[in-house]
């Protein structure tokens, strides 16, 4: 028994996630981001999806403007929710977008469902006018996998190999400076 806590801790220290080639742009007058989600645990998330353990992928993100001698203003606190389920009856993955208006997409494999959720593309922050021109400041993302545990022992077990039942990213963050 104290081998198989060990390995459990062992194996949940090594889970991390990475936001990779976060990115900035405009689109329609909006300030717009991108990024990619990368060193996600596949194999343990099949694992605890085919045991009926679906998972929640929340995206944290902050946009604030930099000052000098004070602290820093915080413009924009936002989250993205997507969740995954898998579907033992038909064999496919379940993405669900939270908060959207979109019905949930359904993929045959963990990773085209990972990259549907975890990879995104251009999502509207906030319009570009309430930017100030000539001013700096710094968007932050942080990504967390959340495991949507029921009461069972069997969850219980895998909630324990997932460190408590999640895995985060570090904060990735960008500077940036609208032109003048």
């Amino acid at each position: 028994m104290l081998g198989f806590l060990l390995w459990g801790l062992l194996a949940g220290s090594a889970l991390a996630l990475e936001i990779q080639d976060l990115t900035l742009g405009t689109h329609q007058g909006y300030l717009v981001c991108s990024w990619r989600l990368v060193d996600v645990p596949v194999e343990k998330l099949d694992e605890a999806l085919h045991h009926g353990i679906p998972f929640e992928l929340r995206f944290f993100i902050e946009l604030k403007k930099i000052r000098r001698f004070r602290g820093d203003k915080t413009i924009l606190r936002h989250e993205v929710v997507r969740e995954v389920y898998y579907n033992a009856v038909k064999n496919l993955y379940q993405v669900y977008f939270v908060g959207l208006p979109y019905p949930p997409k359904n993929v045959p494999s963990l990773e085209e469902a990972l990259a549907l959720a975890g990879d995104v593309e251009a999502l509207p922050l906030l319009p570009l006018s309430s930017l100030e021109r000539g001013k700096s400041y710094r968007l932050r993302v942080k990504a967390i996998i959340y495991q949507k545990v029921s009461p069972g022992l069997t969850s219980r077990v895998l909630r324990f190999l997932f460190r408590g039942g999640k895995i985060e990213s570090d904060w990735v963050c960008v500077r940036f400076k609208l032109p003048e």
